[in-house]
């Protein structure tokens, strides 16, 4: 008789049986799988009549994994199965598993139980190792530190903690049209003849063992020699204590002592530079940048080990010396990170950015704070969030500070301005003009639009000196992204909605306002127009970039595709 938990197999023996049971060990098999045998006594060869007696033992043993066998099937056991003892009648035979298989299985179980905890404890301990080296070789700070020294006539940092002094009567560059280059405030003066420099001494400005990015902006009157633009140093001659940064043979120079990074660019006197510095304390890489752009990169570079100094601008401890600066020093700044090219190009190369989104929607969005004003307009809906709206006559916003944007202090230098707009008439206007002082002085009309019959109308855009390209036509009411870019090799180019339309060409110009400019958007005053006529623009503008040089047709396309 088999059932689906346990086969019973009836044994028939003679009237007197006697049954000596195994020893049996049945490993880890469930003790709920089992077989059950059933012993009775049976009729003897008398002929006594067979009648079913009582149960005298019952015996549970494991079910065996195989093919299970019943009255009419033998078991076939393979020449590789472990040694068994059986237990034998002229019906069946009952495997059982000898003691000596059961412990094979438990020393093999044993065995393999050791080995796997000897290699898990190894793994453990060989990444906590490794963990705790990277800790210890390269520490970063959790809490970024953040520093800016404006020098608009003031000596604090502009977080309030790292507050200097000026050592040697050092001052501050002039109050005038051309100085310093973001337009606004001053900027920090140092004559090396005089050992003039900016200090900080207390707090301890931090920047071992973590990533740090330096950024400022220089002009220099000498740029042969050594020249110490910043540094701190705790020992001039041991490795990784002394941090400095150079203008050396007319090309930056930055290290942390028997650690340092050449700059490639030659530069120039009197010309304004943005420079910046990254160690990124992961990939253990030092960076150098000339206006935004790579200048050079070290890698296997150890980290700042310097864990006291003063902090100096003006000035910087080179082995066995301190070297000075000659010239200004503007807006520099310390943060305690790694910044990504893309951060210091922007840094480096966006002059302002107006997205005229409220609370403070006349403020520059960009890195240097160039914030304007607006006379008789409102804030409304725009192609991004806000935009700013004008009325026409006397309906303007206006900003100070761009050095170089088509009309600024030198001339042929590059520049490019973009936004989005949606004129509500069909009448010829300007809508970007240039100026040299905020009542007018000298001006032009740089962006506009021409219409013959008022019933349609037209792009128009005009370089210095009046080179002019005129754009597509344009629908009321419609947004319209224009790009004006310039560059001495490239000339004016004009895009729209993200699209190359047209350029002049190689163009270069003699011409130049000589002062830093003021940035007009709808329409101020009588400017010369020559192509573009001096009248007010109706409708929305919004999302104004400035940038300081040509930026890129994949740079247009995104600011067209927000």
């Amino acid at each position: 008789m088999v059932s689906h938990k346990s086969k019973v197999v009836r044994v028939r023996s003679q009237r007197q049986l006697h049954y000596i049971e195994p020893d049996m060990h049945y490993g880890n098999i469930s003790p709920s799988t089992t077989r059950e045998i059933m012993f009775h006594k049976m009729p003897t060869s008398t002929g006594e009549p067979s009648v079913p007696q009582p149960v005298d033992r019952v015996f549970r043993l494991p079910k065996s994994k195989s093919q299970h066998h019943d009255s009419e099937n033998t078991r076939s056991q393979s020449p590789t199965s472990p040694p068994t003892s059986t237990i034998s009648n002229n019906l069946h035979q009952i495997e059982t598993t000898t003691k000596w298989s059961t412990r094979k299985k438990v020393i093999v179980g044993l065995i393999i139980a050791s080995v796997c905890i000897v290699i898990i404890v190894t793994v453990i301990v060989t990444v906590l190792l490794t963990r705790q080296s990277n800790t210890t070789a390269s520490t970063t700070n959790t809490t970024v530190v953040y520093v800016l020294w404006s020098f608009d006539n003031v000596i604090t940092d502009s977080y309030g903690v790292y507050n200097g002094q000026l050592m040697n009567s050092a001052t501050y560059s002039p109050s005038s049209s051309t100085m310093p280059y973001l337009g606004q405030g001053r900027a920090l003066s140092v004559t090396a003849a005089q050992n003039q420099s900016f200090q900080v001494s207390t707090p301890f400005l931090n920047l071992a063992s973590t990533s740090f990015t330096i950024e400022a902006w220089i002009y220099s009157t000498i740029v042969t020699g050594d020249n110490g633009v910043m540094g701190q140093c705790q020992c001039t001659s041991c490795s990784n204590q002394c941090f400095f940064f150079l203008i050396r043979s007319s090309k930056l120079y930055v290290g942390f002592t028997l650690n340092d990074i050449n700059g490639l660019t030659t530069m120039t006197v009197n010309t304004w530079y943005h420079v910046a510095f990254v160690y990124n304390s992961v990939t253990k890489q030092q960076i150098l940048y000339l206006n935004g752009v790579q200048d050079n990169i070290k890698s296997s570079s150890s980290a700042y080990q310097g864990t006291n100094g003063t902090f100096t601008i003006g000035s910087a401890k080179y082995y066995p010396s301190t070297t000075f600066f000659n010239g200004y020093i503007d807006n520099v700044k310390i943060e305690t990170l790694a910044k990504s090219a893309t951060e210091i190009l922007t840094a480096a190369s966006l002059i302002a950015y107006y997205s005229f989104d409220s609370p403070n929607p006349t403020y520059d969005n960009g890195p240097n704070g160039l914030n304007g004003s607006s006379i008789n307009a409102g804030i409304v809906t725009g192609r991004v969030n806000q935009g700013i709206q004008f009325t026409g006559s006397s309906s303007y916003f206006q900003a100070y500070g761009f050095y170089q944007a088509g009309y600024g202090v030198n001339s042929n230098k590059p520049f490019s301005i973009s936004m989005w707009i949606s004129t509500s008439s069909y009448s010829s206007c300007a809508f970007v003009q240039m100026s040299t002082a905020y009542n007018g002085g000298s001006c032009f009309n740089m962006l506009g639009i021409w219409s013959y019959t008022g019933n349609a109308a037209q792009l128009v855009a005009q370089g210095y000196a009046w080179p002019a390209i005129y754009g597509p036509s344009i629908t009321l009411n419609t947004w319209t992204h224009v790009s004006w870019t310039f560059s001495l090799t490239n000339g004016y180019r004009l895009y729209v909605n993200g699209v190359y339309f047209g350029t002049t060409g190689y163009y270069s110009y003699s011409g130049t306002s000589g002062v830093i400019n003021w940035l007009q958007i709808g329409y101020s005053f009588t400017c010369s127009g020559n192509y573009i006529s001096n009248a007010a623009f109706q409708g929305i503008i919004d999302e104004i970039y400035v940038h300081n040089r040509e930026i890129t047709a994949t740079e247009v396309y995104t600011f067209a595709n927000p």
